[in-house]
């Protein structure tokens, strides 16, 4: 192998000596490679030091080379320098001796690593090809700018290199005083690196923060910054409740092959034996599987009044999520949650605050502008109550949908096909069929003025059983929930087919000063189609919740669903405004309301869904005197959203009611405040809700962040329930954090006052400290019962 040696050495015959020798030591460094090919902790780099098949060349200068022929020696002096690609090696004296195949550097030695890494020592001895190495006094500074240092360091097999008396950090030095010591660092009476083994272990080490130490282990060891994945214990979590009493969990991460792993997480607590989860996690070519399951057997909490403990059940959950790609046009997957109580994910801190955990698998295709899919799902109530017999089992739910290109005229067909069986264990089922088409006709007039023709029609067919019929049995009130008993029961067949046209009108007007623009836009529409639609022996599934809101003007069919439809004649109509200013402000408001021709209700009560005793049922409403269109005159209804600047931003939606101005539904979010200080601050009212027997409701959140400096951030929030004269406190927090380039630090103060069987009110104190290059460690998450919150 031939190198180029580069000297830049003058002089006749004696510096032509002086060149040959600097071309043997050159050819020995470059064979060596230079220096140690990595020092601790540095990520693998790039070992190729050809290019196009040549090999790079060694740069070399010194101030003398000399030549001992009786030993062998090359040695340089003086502001020695020798590079190799993107290695460097500065000393004051390098030497190479032939004979021994040792390259020794002494003085002020510093190498700089391929990977950006500078190893700096007072002694640097090389032997062995390479696979010996020695440093005294070496240092460390990596690329991320973390520190190692150590009194010696040693290399050898060629993998394995140990560091006495080592010490490592990331953080930054003080820049007033270097001497002090960083904001965290690890000392240890050895450090050792195993390339082989790709970890990082160390003996006797200890954390200092600050300089005083605080934590001390005998053993310690991670992987190396090049393994993205390896077994071994995450850190533990500890916490103390009223329910479960002090607890912590100790999780085990197992490495089960490239493409699959398994976490194991224990939980222990005092009160309730131990609770043992896991999640299982697998990556194909095609898809991926991501499955959590837990189990535990513990008291669980029930009984009409809540006042009954029954010891010793199992309880548990399972969440299952997958998707797999079949080809470029299908796709099959499933979500499944389930859980043996209603109470166990939130107690565990397994879950949200779901009412109802879905379960679905699925197939979808997607052919261009077409799609469709096949799904099958099931549903498990977690509201105190609410049976699991009443809900519904989905098997299957198919739907396709066409969407044609646009005609030459500018017109859009699309055609949509669906159907569904549905069963329960107690209630109604049904069979459905479905298929519909719509035409859009788009056009606008020389003035100005927008039109859209749609016209649409769709034909259901119905197999039922079980089915309740409206308007039949005694109706009474079972905690002043509406309650019919001993209606008639329909099984059989039915169906409809059902028309509607429309046509759409707006015509904007625009106005244009000099900072801005602003447009007006009247609306109107008209829909038409046949009174009826909804017979009493078709149940209502699928259509069961609906609140009138701005989103439902000038829109066809404004029920989501197939079971019921929005029959009879109506006229929309409302106007729109749109500012915008040259210094990017903008502003939009949008009023509107609705007029339907006929008196009564277009839709009917549907009955079966939660039965209530032997033989009772208990109405499920679509549209009722809490959807603001059971009248001829709708509720009046809008958003308003105004953005003068990044300093504030506010939006608010309403419905009032038609007759005497009364906000029945109200939305208010507003965000302002400068970047360093931002508060945010929503506002929620419901009105009455027949349909889940709840009243008006009022709720307020508030939140606030503060950015003190570039290490210091401030939150806090709080979430009100306001009910009359009373304010009742949801949640409410507090938190901090500390963040700079090595170190994270939060603190926060969770209060919530949400009492549900053997969910009850508490505090929540959480640290966590995240080490830069070492992890994530969360320490101590306490929960303190309270009984008597403000």
């Amino acid at each position: 192998m031939r190198h180029r040696v580069k000297s830049f050495v003058s002089g006749s015959a004696r510096a032509r000596r002086r060149a040959a020798h600097a071309v043997v030591l050159g050819v020995g460094l470059g064979a060596w490679g230079l220096v140690l090919d990595e020092p601790v902790f540095a990520r693998d780099a790039d070992k190729s030091a050809a290019q196009n098949g040549q090999t790079v060349p060694v740069l070399f200068s010194a101030d003398e080379v000399n030549y001992d022929d009786e030993y062998g020696l090359v040695i340089a002096r003086g502001n020695v320098e020798i590079s190799q690609g993107n290695r460097t090696l500065l000393a004051d004296m390098v030497s190479y001796n032939q004979r021994t195949d040792t390259v020794t550097a002494s003085g002020h030695v510093s190498m700089l690593q391929e990977t950006g890494d500078i190893v700096f020592g007072n002694y640097v001895e090389l032997t062995d090809s390479m696979r010996e190495g020695f440093i005294q006094d070496v240092r460390i500074l990596m690329a991320d700018r973390s520190r190692v240092a150590g009194n010696t360091a040693r290399r050898t097999d060629a993998n394995r290199t140990e560091i006495r008396r080592g010490v490592y950090s990331p953080c930054d030095l003080c820049k007033d005083d270097p001497t002090q010591p960083p904001l965290w660092q690890l000392k240890a009476a050895k450090i050792v690196h195993d390339k082989e083994l790709q970890r990082v272990e160390y003996e006797d080490v200890t954390l200092e923060m600050g300089g005083y130490p605080v934590l001390y282990s005998p053993y310690f060891s991670h992987p190396d910054p090049s393994v993205k994945r390896a077994s071994g214990f995450l850190p533990p979590t500890l916490g103390s409740s009223n329910t479960l009493g002090f607890n912590f969990t100790t999780p085990y991460y197992w490495v089960l092959a490239p493409d699959k792993d398994l976490t194991i997480s224990p939980l222990f607590t005092l009160n309730q034996g131990i609770d043992l989860g896991g999640e299982y996690r697998q990556r194909f070519s095609n898809g991926f599987i991501d499955t959590r399951a837990s189990i535990t057997q513990a008291d669980l909490v029930g009984g009409a009044n809540n006042n009954t403990t029954v010891h010793d059940q199992i309880r548990g959950h399972i969440a299952s999520f997958g998707e797999f790609d079949l080809d470029e046009n299908w796709r099959t997957g499933w979500a499944i949650r389930r859980t043996t109580d209603q109470t166990y994910e939130r107690l565990y801190h397994f879950g949200g605050n779901e009412n109802f955990l879905t379960s679905d698998a699925y197939v979808e295709n997607f052919d261009g502008r077409n799609y469709g899919s096949v799904n099958a799902y099931s549903f498990q109530s977690l509201r105190l109550g609410v049976s699991d017999r009443a809900q519904p089992y989905v098997l299957p739910l198919g739907d396709y949908s066409w969407d044609f290109r646009p005609t030459v005229w500018g017109g859009h067909f699309t055609v949509n096909a669906n159907g569904a069986d549905i069963i329960r264990e107690t209630g109604p089922s049904s069979r459905r069929a479905s298929v519909g088409g719509e035409f859009n006709l788009p056009w606008i007039t020389r003035d100005g003025s927008a039109f859209n023709f749609v016209a649409g029609v769709r034909a259901d067919g119905y197999n039922v059983g079980s089915q309740p019929v409206v308007g039949t049995g005694l109706i009474s009130y079972i905690n002043g929930q509406p309650s019919v008993s001993h209606p008639q029961i329909f099984n059989g067949s039915t169906g409809r087919v059902f028309p509607q046209i429309g046509l759409e009108w707006r015509d904007p007007f625009v106005r244009q000063s000099d900072h801005s623009t602003l447009v007006i836009t009247p609306r109107a529409a008209i829909y038409a189609a046949p009174i009826g639609g909804n017979p009493p022996q078709i149940p209502n599934d699928d259509s069961v919740s609906f609140d009138y809101n701005e989103n439902d003007l000038f829109v066809r069919n404004r029920l989501v669903g197939y079971d019921q439809v929005d029959s009879g004649q109506r006229v929309d109509y409302g106007v729109q405004a749109d500012w915008t200013g040259d210094d990017g402000s903008k502003a939009r408001a949008l009023v509107g309301a609705s007029y339907r021709f006929q008196r009564q209700t277009p839709l009917n009560y549907g009955l079966g869904l939660n039965p209530v005793t032997n033989g009772a049922y208990q109405p499920t409403v679509a549209i009722n005197s809490g959807t603001g269109i059971n009248r001829q005159n709708s509720d009046y209804v809008g958003r308003l959203s105004y953005s003068p600047s990044g300093f504030i931003d506010a939006s608010y939606r309403f419905r009032f009611d038609r007759e005497d101005l009364r906000p029945e539904h109200q939305e208010l979010g507003v965000n302002f405040g400068p970047s360093w200080l931002r508060m945010s601050t929503s506002y929620l009212q419901l009105g009455d809700n027949p349909r889940d027997g709840e009243s008006r409701r009022q709720e307020l959140s508030v939140n606030l962040n503060y950015v003190y400096d570039q290490y210091w951030t401030f939150s806090a929030r709080a979430t009100r329930e306001l009910s009359g004269d009373n304010v009742n406190q949801v949640s409410s927090g507090f938190a901090a954090q500390y963040q700079d380039e090595c170190l994270t630090v939060i603190a926060s103060l969770t209060q919530t006052g949400v009492r549900d069987r053997d969910i009850k009110p508490g505090t929540t104190l959480l640290f966590q400290f995240v080490f830069k290059n070492l992890g994530e460690i969360a320490l101590p998450q306490l929960q303190a019962g309270n009984e008597s919150l403000p």
